[in-house]
């Protein structure tokens, strides 16, 4: 099963959230005290006596405090090691950069700042995990820096501030359930009623009962998932224990009052995909998906664009349009009964690169949502019951580019596709050795014992290098223009020897399609396949 959350909103009445903001108020004291008592290095078990008696709560409410605070102290702990790692890419790439600039350039300077304040964060971070200190702040950092500078934060008086600082640290609390208690939550049971609504009955802590144990919230509906969470209130009413569910409630206040969120499991759809019949291969881009249907042999016979545009849009946005783009994907699955092949991205080495590239890059590289993408895409193919299969995205667009597009006639992102489906049909991933352009010939001896994708990392180093010969520079300047290429000496940095001179680029520019020999090296001898042609000397071939 997938666990699912929904929410919907609770109908005002003052009584009401009067009872809920003590209970959130009173939650927030217990959690950071447990918090700095855990961070000690205090047991749980004695924590567990005083605590009830101290902030008059429940075993159940303690419990759904411990859950919350020690899985935020396990995940901070679980994300230093990449956060650090990353900051070690970063400023790698940010020394790398300065040292191609001049010293007294207002560049520099800002280059040399931002390296300093990388620098000094790394250094936090590793004295931090040598020690196995957790740093956690309630109610978030950009509100208590708001404190130093009232004014440029719309703030008129520093009590206006603590007034949003104390609601802010007192806005939340978590009912937690369990499949082995009434309705799979004692702290909050839910009920239906004959309308199809929810009631929600709610367990207020020791301390809040002076007036009675519980909290009615009547008409409850989710006006996404309503049925999912009646089914799962019915699974905890099941006689067997193996069908029986825990449900979660979380209580969250904003500006409009509050609302409440309930977690459930959500059972998988009925098995749709076949195996062996083909793929259905998505590639993730910056404004769309492309997709391509590939039958059994791995051959396409489908490609299609599906519109994706997440760039300066809000977080609400963006979820629905990659909502909506992935429905059609799935959908179109379903109709195929093909299982959905998607690369599984890791966008942090990519990020490290955003000192030395551009600001029309490093704008379109944050906006790339891709965890928000491969969320989507799982929920809705295990709703569809659709089959995803997630594989490496290594050279997928390289093997694309010059192995499928052109025989296939697709673009580079459908190639790219295509070659993400092949791969997930594990089916090879071998050069071409057809005649005409980027072809190779059998893999020399001495490199057979290699992992072939070090042929295709070959190929993308010297792709790089052709491209980078008009690539604009950090500041948005171009580079300077290359030297024409001899066709009889080659050019060495390149790595491309013996180019012909109908192949070399003009000053400064590199053709549209790249050459063959460019991009895999040169043969002094090709075989011809015309017949009755003779071998010809200075022809540039391209061994694997």
């Amino acid at each position: 099963m997938l666990q699912r959350t929904y929410e919907t909103r609770v109908l005002s009445e003052p009584d009401r959230d009067a009872l809920l903001s003590a209970y959130a108020e009173l939650y927030g004291r217990a959690k950071r005290t447990l918090f700095a008592r855990l961070c000690a290095g205090a047991p749980l078990a004695p924590l567990k006596r005083a605590f009830l008696v101290r902030f008059g709560l429940t075993a159940r409410q303690f419990n759904a405090l411990a859950a919350e605070v020690r899985g935020a102290i396990a995940g901070i702990k679980a994300r230093r090691p990449k956060l650090i790692a990353s900051l070690e890419r970063r400023i790698a790439r940010a020394k790398k950069v300065l040292r191609t600039l001049c010293c007294r350039t207002d560049t520099s300077h800002q280059k040399r700042r931002r390296l300093g304040m990388l620098e000094q964060r790394l250094m936090a971070l590793r004295a931090d995990h040598a020690a196995d200190r957790v740093r956690l702040c309630f109610g978030s950092r950009a509100l208590f820096r708001a404190q130093f500078a009232l004014k440029a934060t719309g703030y008129a008086s520093l009590q206006q501030w603590r007034r949003d600082w104390r609601a802010a640290r007192a806005a939340q609390f978590l009912v937690l359930g369990s499949a082995d208690e009434t309705a799979g939550c004692q702290g909050g049971v839910a009920t239906v009623e004959a309308d199809g609504s929810v009631t929600l009955r709610l367990r207020l802590p020791d301390a809040l009962a002076r007036n009675g144990k519980y909290v009615i919230i009547p008409s409850l509906r989710f006006r996404y998932g309503h049925e999912a969470v009646v089914a799962a209130i019915g699974r905890t009413l099941a006689t067997s224990e193996a069908d029986r569910q825990a449900i979660s409630w979380r209580f969250v206040r904003d500006p409009k009052g509050w609302r409440v969120l309930v977690t459930v499991s959500v059972s998988a759809g009925t098995p749709l995909s076949v195996d062996n019949i083909g793929v259905v291969a998505v590639d993730l881009n910056a404004d769309h998906l492309a997709v391509t249907d590939l039958d059994r042999f791995g051959n396409p016979v489908v490609s299609f664009r599906v519109p994706c545009a997440t760039r300066g849009r809000t977080h609400q946005q963006t979820a629905a349009i990659i909502g909506d783009a992935t429905n059609q994907v799935v959908t179109y699955a379903c109709l195929r009964e093909k299982p959905i092949v998607a690369e599984r991205l890791d966008l942090e080495a990519k990020k490290a690169e955003l000192e030395q590239r551009g600001t029309r890059y490093a704008r379109l590289l944050s906006s790339f949502a891709s965890a928000t993408f491969h969320a989507v895409l799982v929920a809705r193919c295990h709703d569809a019951g659709i089959q995803l299969l997630r594989v490496n995205p290594a050279f997928t667009s390289v093997i694309g580019a010059h192995k499928f597009a052109d025989r296939y006639g697709l673009s580079r992102h459908h190639a790219a596709a295509c070659s993400i489906g092949r791969r997930g049909m594990k089916l090879a991933e071998r050069p071409n050795r057809r005649p005409g352009d980027r072809v190779t010939f059998p893999v020399p001896a001495r490199t057979r014992g290699k992992h072939g994708w070090s042929f295709w990392r070959a190929v993308a180093r010297r792709a790089a290098a052709l491209r980078a010969q008009r690539r604009p520079g950090p500041n948005g300047a171009r580079s300077s223009p290359a030297p024409p290429l001899d066709p009889r000496r080659g050019t060495a940095r390149l790595g491309i020897r013996g180019l012909p001179g109908s192949l070399a680029p003009s000053a400064g520019g590199t053709p549209a399609r790249e050459s063959p020999a460019a991009l895999f090296g040169e043969r002094r001898e090709r075989r011809s396949f015309l017949a009755g042609a003779e071998p010809a000397r200075g022809i540039v071939g391209t061994p694997r």
